[in-house]
Order: C-alpha cells, then structure tokens, then sequence
C-alpha cells in the first residue's frame, strides 16, 4: 500500500460507506469498491485489514470518548460540590463580618461609655477640689443677708463706683426697686458684703441712704 495516497484511501473510504444505501446505490457501491481497489492494486485482504485497523482505530476513539466523558462528569460532581462548599463558606464569612461589626460597635460604645465616666469623674473631683479650696483659702462666705466677713476677714470701709453709673438697690435682689443712680466716681461707705442667689452685693450708704450694688459695680478698698 506504500503507492497509495491519502486522497485514493479516501474516495475508498467514501465508496464503502455507501454499502449501506439502499436500494441501487448499494450495488452501484459495492461495484464501484471492487473496481477502485482493482485499480489501486488492493487484495481482498488488505482491504480487510483496512477495515478492521480502522474497526480497531474507531473502538479505542469510542473507548477514550467514553473515558474523556466520564472524567468529564467526575469533574463536572466535583465543580458543583466545590461551587456549594464556596457558597457555604461565603455564608460563613458574611456572618462573620456581621458578627465582627456588631462586636466593633459595641467595643466603641463601651469606649465611649468609659471616656464619659472618666470624662465624668475627672469634672466631679475638680470640682470638688475646687471647693474645698475655696473653703480653705476663701473668704468666709454665708448665704443670705449676713456680712460677707468673718473673724480674720478682709473688711472693707469704702467702695468708689467704676466708669458706669450703678444703680442703688433697695433690697440685694436683681428685681428691688431701684433708689438713685450714682454717677461715676461716687465715694460710698460700706456696711457688709451680702451673697443673694450666687450673687455678691455690697451694702452701702450715703448720706442719710442706705442700700445695695453689686460688687462688680464698685471698686472696695
């Protein structure tokens, strides 16, 4: 068969598939088949051994086919059992994530509850720091209409009003009617200080006038 081509074998092939036409065709096939190989110089038994190396070709092709198939679909079992584990564990991490935040969130809160708390105590002992040393080292103060000094007390004789003219008070009280207006630079005597609401008062007289300014008004000496 080393004389034979490739296109002869296959207008060869062509003609014995045509062995299974019907009705005419076949026989005009089968002569067709008899006069190539005659041409070609093919034996009846190289014409078998044709037919049975290509028999052989094509079981092997169908039993790899077959193979290539199934490892396909082992393949095929394993992608989808791979995509679900995937799926799975992409759940798991969105969970996760949620729990992380909610767990990050209440981490802040507690933070924050905690700079408060400080924030809290810090303002409260300052405070109390600060009034005990006001008690301490501070003038002796009482509530109400009593003299601002104390025994060992500063104790003021005169009180000179500032730049603005101050208003005399009849009672130590924002909202007491007011007596006169002193001018700037009027000479007052005082009697006592006076604390009223958180607020210091002086009481003063002139002349045969007595009442209270504010102590911000005046200036003691």
């Amino acid at each position: 068969m080393s004389g034979v081509s490739e296109d002869e074998i296959e207008r060869l092939a062509n003609r014995l598939a045509m062995l299974v036409s019907d009705g005419g065709e076949a026989d005009n096939a089968g002569r067709a088949v008899g006069a190539l190989a005659r041409r070609l110089g093919l034996s009846g038994g190289q014409l078998k051994a044709i037919f049975m190396a290509g028999a052989d070709s094509a079981a092997a092709q169908t039993a790899r086919v077959r193979r290539l198939e199934r490892e396909i679909a082992r393949l095929r079992e394993r992608l989808e059992t791979a995509e679900a584990e995937a799926a799975t564990l992409r759940q798991e991490r969105d969970g996760l994530r949620r729990e992380g935040a909610a767990l990050q969130a209440a981490l802040d809160a507690q933070r924050r509850t905690r700079q408060l708390r400080r924030l809290a105590v810090g303002t409260i002992l300052g405070l109390a720091v600060a009034a005990a040393a006001l008690v301490a080292y501070g003038p002796k103060l009482r509530i109400g209409d009593e003299p601002v000094p104390a025994s060992g007390g500063p104790v003021y004789h005169t009180a000179t009003v500032h730049d603005r003219p101050a208003a005399l008070r009849r009672d130590p009280e924002a909202g007491a009617p007011v007596l006169a207006m002193l001018p700037p630079g009027t000479q007052l005597a005082v009697r006592r200080l006076v604390w009223r609401n958180l607020t210091q008062w002086v009481e003063v007289v002139q002349g045969d006038a007595s009442g209270y300014v504010l102590s911000t008004e005046v200036d003691l000496s």
